[in-house]
């Protein structure tokens, strides 16, 4: 029981550290989710647009993360 419990904090704290990062990938998905069922767009342009705002939100995390350490 102990191992679960380890694996379950382990966990949250991974989407917890980053909680822009976390944050803006959940805004992402809702974003394709609202252009799914609201406006009806194809599904495959929905994953691509999916996948588009996930590569972003990586880049964006990435560049932050490094301005931050080079000014160490």
């Amino acid at each position: 029981m102990t191992i679960i419990f380890d694996v379950f904090k382990l966990l949250f704290k991974m989407f917890v550290a980053d909680f822009r990062l976390t944050m803006a990938v959940l805004a992402g998905v809702v974003i394709v989710a609202i252009l799914l069922k609201g406006v009806g767009i194809d599904p495959v342009w929905g994953g691509m647009l999916l996948l588009a705002i996930c590569v972003a939100v990586l880049f964006e995390t990435v560049l932050r993360e490094a301005r931050i350490r080079s000014r160490k």
